[in-house]
């Protein structure tokens, strides 16, 4: 039987940019790894002090690096090298239990783009050529049809219950423009963008699923109350929406105690490079969508914003490729992901904020 590794082999082996730090913060021992990234060799940085190789754009990281006492972990966050933009890190600095005059910091570079990965080449042409062979025009008539009945029964209700009338032909109304949208899916269009509240279009959207289940299903929020404004398409948004919700109302209808949750963050470094040039646009607001349903299957994971790909016996398989589409059109990006140590699923929206006038 072999020897174990030493623990100075395991070290010099981890995947991650490691570094030991003292109690005056000076730079004690790197890694490999570390010296590759900081681009320096170990004789250079040990005795350096860490604030002066390492920086970051938000001050409580920095503080946290010049802290004893400070056990932090942040993903996705921007980092500079000796005042050099050096992309986005998932970071963590914590003290070592054996001896808390010392503390490790971990740093793992992720790729320029973040968590958010561009579709692969032909996906979104596919969905382009075939998506207008499905909705056809007639589509628009069964709804002209209900908006014309909401309408009649609009002048005999009561005060009270005409906005129930108003949300059917808001509803028709935003149906139509998807179709629009959808005829259109072969002409790259962008979206019509513009600055939104994203926890006024969760609310529209929360309140029309809970109304079409009359008022026996209950969706939980948590949001973040300091969220700037998105740029989004505001019809296309509620598109992906109710969705989205409306995928998770379908996973959780054989649970016993089902639960579908939204929440909403800000995220310090997802972003996506525009394809065919250096642009980047960063994507701080994420709304996160999730239930306690079953999940996607392992073998279809890979292929669920592909079009044609469903999990339900009577679907067609255009909701998610239609909402990464629209995602897309407006500078965000979508991801699914099993919830670590929970039972929920979710999908993940990546919004850019508007700018501030």
């Amino acid at each position: 039987m072999n020897d174990l590794p030493s623990a100075e082999q395991i070290f010099a082996g981890l995947p991650d940019a490691l570094l030991i730090i003292d109690d005056e913060h000076k730079i004690a021992k790197v890694n490999p790894v570390a010296e590759n990234f900081l681009g320096q060799s170990a004789r250079h940085l040990i005795g350096a002090h860490v604030a002066d190789q390492i920086q970051f754009q938000d001050k409580r990281l920095s503080s946290a690096l010049l802290n004893k006492d400070a056990n932090v972990a942040a993903r996705r966050v921007p980092v500079r090298l000796k005042g050099r933009e050096a992309g986005l890190v998932n970071f963590d600095i914590h003290t070592i239990p054996a001896d808390q005059r010392w503390r490790i910091v971990s740093i793992a570079p992720l790729p320029a783009d973040g968590p958010v990965v561009e579709q692969r080449p032909g996906e979104q042409d596919q969905f382009s050529v075939r998506a207008p062979d499905i909705l056809g025009h007639e589509i628009k008539n069964p709804l002209a049809a209900i908006k014309g009945a909401a309408q009649l029964l609009d002048r005999s209700l009561s005060e009270d219950q005409r906005p129930l009338t108003h949300m059917i032909k808001g509803e028709v109304e935003r149906i139509a423009k998807l179709l629009d949208r959808m005829q259109s899916l072969s002409t790259k269009q962008p979206a019509k963008v513009e600055s939104a509240n994203v926890h006024s279009l969760i609310d529209r959207a929360r309140k029309s699923i809970e109304t079409a289940h009359n008022g026996d299903l209950k969706i939980q929020d948590q949001f973040d109350p300091s969220l700037p404004e998105v740029l989004v398409d505001p019809d296309a948004m509620m598109q992906v929406l109710t969705n989205l919700l409306s995928n998770a109302v379908d996973a959780t209808k054989k649970r016993e105690n089902p639960e579908i949750q939204v929440l909403t963050r800000y995220s310090f470094g997802a972003s996506l490079s525009v394809h065919g040039s250096d642009q980047i646009v960063r994507l701080p607001v994420e709304i996160i969508i999730r239930d306690n349903g079953p999940g996607v299957p392992p073998e279809l994971e890979q292929d669920i914003f592909s079009p044609f790909v469903s999990t339900k016996r009577e679907g067609q398989g255009l909701g998610l490729a239609l909402v990464r589409k629209l995602m897309n059109d407006m500078n965000g990006r979508v991801r699914y992901e099993r919830s670590g140590g929970s039972n929920f699923t979710q999908f993940i929206l990546f919004l850019p904020i508007a700018e501030r006038g």
